[in-house]
């Protein structure tokens, strides 16, 4: 059986013990906290608490076609989708054929961004170090995604910190990141929800409570 977190607070706690030191001096008006949303955000809102940061959100969602149970893409807002090449092939499908998916996602991707922040603006990243957190890094696609998505927006450093990491993303990652902060590496990891000991589904409501209640603050990097 894996090592099991109570719940997504409590491995939020944990990690942001071993996110401090990668954060450095740093005064919260040059740190921002991300939770890839939703389920990243309860664990996000303990690091941002800890770090006395503020809290954002960044929103990814997989691009599907009908009756193939993988995911064939990603999307973030405001960037193209990202595709596994090797499924659209299987599928003998091209990118171009998913586009019903990428309006339908995208669309997706901008309701709750707007719903979460109630209708405030994004952060700005430039000049900041940004900890973009997950709840676990189990999926390549949504991973690439936001990693890109954040590096676009030029942050001064990207720290992207999961209580559990499979190993083989985790050593992808580790290229794309100024660093990788995670608790536990298990060589396969196909899921977060199994190292939770509860991990419900979180809602629309908890994601824009998280973050009116640790939100963005007037101060910028």
């Amino acid at each position: 059986m894996p090592v099991r977190f109570p719940d997504r607070s409590a491995a939020g706690h944990q990690l942001a013990q071993a996110v401090l030191p990668f954060v450095g001096e740093r005064t919260d008006s040059r740190v921002i906290v991300l939770g890839l949303a939703p389920g990243g955000l309860p664990v996000a809102a303990e690091i941002a608490e800890a770090l006395d940061a503020p809290l954002d959100a960044t929103v990814v969602r997989q691009l599907n076609v009908p009756g193939y149970d993988r995911p064939v893409g990603a999307i973030a807002d405001g960037d193209p989708p990202l595709f596994d090449r090797e499924s659209l092939k299987v599928l003998g499908v091209t990118p171009a054929e998913v586009g019903q998916s990428v309006q339908r996602e995208r669309a997706e991707v901008h309701r709750r961004e707007a719903l979460y922040r109630d209708g405030r603006p994004p952060m700005r990243l430039p000049g900041c170090t940004v900890v973009l957190v997950s709840d676990g890094l189990t999926d390549a696609l949504t991973a690439h995604t936001a990693v890109r998505a954040l590096l676009g927006d030029h942050p001064d450093r990207l720290v992207l910190a999961a209580p559990l990491c499979d190993a083989r993303l985790a050593d992808e990652l580790r290229r794309e990141v100024d660093a990788l902060v995670c608790l536990h590496l298990p060589r396969y990891a196909h899921a977060a929800g199994p190292w939770y000991g509860e991990f419900h589904e979180v809602t629309d409501r908890e994601a824009a409570v998280l973050l009116r209640r640790h939100g963005p603050r007037a101060s910028a990097c």
